[in-house]
């Protein structure tokens, strides 16, 4: 989506705190800041202190951000007092209606925000996936026709065809047969992509077990100045290399994003709660027959029944420190592995491919891109 967006005469949907010149433009237009509310609409799209922008508010003067309004008149709009500018907040004050980006988040902008004067109404649009695109149509037919046999054998050869991308980028030639999990998205340290790691010896253990054997992807790219993000990276690179049955794909287009999705068993999501907004690829993973563990964060509690439909470990206190967080969590995340999830895979796979139908049937309709539409339409734009 673009950070702008005229929806209809006089009637803007700001996509991001910093596209504001918009509404101070709106202003120098008519003169009221009732008027600019008028045709404003905002969403905040994550809590993370980054995206949520604050700058030297001299600078953006000096810079022409307020299209040359006077400085005391941007602090009247926008209730801004100090020397720090709040886009976010600025954003909140100057819309007539915000959406955050799933009922959980929601209530996080709520406790971020909501305490402040003269913000706008908020609600939430949770984000979705657009089923057009995302879903293997193969296995949608082999669904509806009741057809597990065929279901199964097109899973299979998606599979394959992601392991033999993992081959050719790798040179690791991991195994079709192997219960396969694979973490990919953006590298950020809340999303915690070597979570799964945090006992060393445990997580050895389980991707060493002869019994039940297991293999990992991990598919992404850290940002050039995410020190920490690229750490993980470096760290995860140097444990393929050790363990040829767990591979690092650098990337996550659109393209190889679908691959991994459609070839998956296991979709791993695991970050520190309250910090993802929404989250998304769990969901296309769904539509492509890829069952999902996750922390409670963002869209998941909407839509996981554990053992039903995917798998979601129990919510850790978000007030505790960070590491300890991590190990609840990963403890957690462990045990639903080791003592749910294999067992059911290799032993009980009529059970596993009720999992498997039942997420895709589950994610449709209301986590696809119609419904989100529809709902910015009806609840953002014209309420």
């Amino acid at each position: 989506m673009l950070e702008i967006l005229e929806l209809a005469p006089d009637v803007y949907h700001l996509n991001e705190a910093h596209a504001l010149p918009l509404a101070f433009s709106l202003f120098h237009k008519y003169k009221k800041v009732e008027e600019v509310r008028k045709r404003l609409v905002f969403t905040t799209h994550t809590p993370e202190a980054a995206g949520n922008e604050k700058t030297d508010i001299r600078l953006l003067d000096k810079m022409g951000y307020f299209t040359y309004l006077p400085l005391e008149e941007v602090r009247h709009i926008t209730g801004i007092k100090g020397d720090t500018f709040d886009h976010t907040l600025a954003a909140l004050r100057l819309a007539r209606k915000a959406n955050a980006v799933s009922r959980m988040h929601g209530e996080v902008v709520q406790t971020l925000w909501g305490g402040h004067p003269g913000i706008c109404p908020i609600t939430y649009i949770t984000n979705a996936q657009s089923y057009a695109y995302w879903a293997d149509q193969p296995m949608y037919e082999a669904l509806q026709q009741g057809d597990d046999e065929k279901l199964f054998l097109r899973k299979r050869q998606l599979k394959k065809q992601l392991l033999e991308v993992v081959a050719d980028q790798t040179g690791d030639l991991l195994d079709e047969n192997v219960f396969t999990i694979v973490w990919a998205r953006r590298f950020a340290a809340y999303k915690r992509a070597d979570l799964i790691m945090e006992d060393m010896a445990r997580y050895e253990q389980m991707i060493t077990d002869p019994d039940k054997p297991v293999q990992v992807i991990w598919a992404g790219k850290p940002y050039p100045t995410d020190y920490t993000a690229i750490s993980v990276f470096d760290r995860l690179v140097h444990h393929s290399k050790k363990y040829h049955h767990c591979s690092v794909l650098v990337g996550y287009e659109l393209k190889l994003s679908q691959l991994l999705k459609q070839g998956a068993d296991l979709w791993l999501s695991n970050p520190l709660v309250t910090h993802e907004a929404s989250g998304t690829s769990g969901m296309s993973a769904a539509m492509n027959g890829a069952v999902l563990l996750s922390t409670a964060d963002g869209w998941v509690p909407e839509f996981i029944q554990h053992g039903s439909n995917g798998f979601m470990v129990p919510t850790v206190d978000p007030t505790l420190p960070w590491h300890e967080q991590n190990r609840v969590d990963a403890t957690n995340i462990m045990d639903t592995l080791q003592h749910d999830i294999l067992p059911l895979y290799y032993n009980q796979q009529e059970k596993w491919l009720s999992i498997i139908k039942n997420s895709m049937q589950d994610i449709m309709p209301y986590f696809d891109s119609d419904r989100m539409a529809q709902e910015y339409y009806e609840k953002l734009y014209n309420a």
